[in-house]
């Protein structure tokens, strides 16, 4: 009967660890949005790079215009999650949210549309936050 009983806890911790690897980093093949985009070359376009590392978000603040294309490229050690404020919920700017942490190396767009003051964070590291004002 213990040897059953450690079998399912093991089973148990491969399952947790398999969904938070599942949940951090996709599913090849799925059908959630995806966090590389190709921004976009449109003429009149505006394209920003922001970079995220184990320092946070730089340049930290930036303003743009509207219709312009922010892409956040993740050179930190870990994942980065771009989401809107306020943390947990993300609803100060609906769509701005990767949906999943993006690996290293990879990068999240978004097209900012919506004039305002639009303050975002890392889902992953709250603590790390930016700004993106459009006008």
């Amino acid at each position: 009967m213990e040897t059953k009983n450690i079998l399912i806890g093991v089973v148990v911790v491969l399952v947790v660890i398999g969904g938070g690897y599942w949940l951090l980093y996709g599913q090849k093949g799925s059908t959630s949005p995806t966090n590389t985009q190709t921004p976009t070359t449109e003429p009149n376009k505006n394209i920003v790079t922001v970079e995220y590392s184990g320092q946070g978000f730089s340049p930290n603040s930036i303003v743009v215009k509207s219709g312009t294309v922010v892409t956040w490229v993740n050179k930190g050690s870990d994942a980065m999650w771009v989401a809107s404020n306020p943390h947990p919920v993300h609803t100060n700017l609906s769509g701005l949210d990767a949906l999943k942490g993006t690996p290293i190396g990879g990068s999240y767009s978004y097209t900012f549309t919506k004039v305002g003051k639009w303050e975002y964070h890392n889902h992953l590291a709250p603590s790390k936050t930016g700004e993106v004002v459009v006008e």
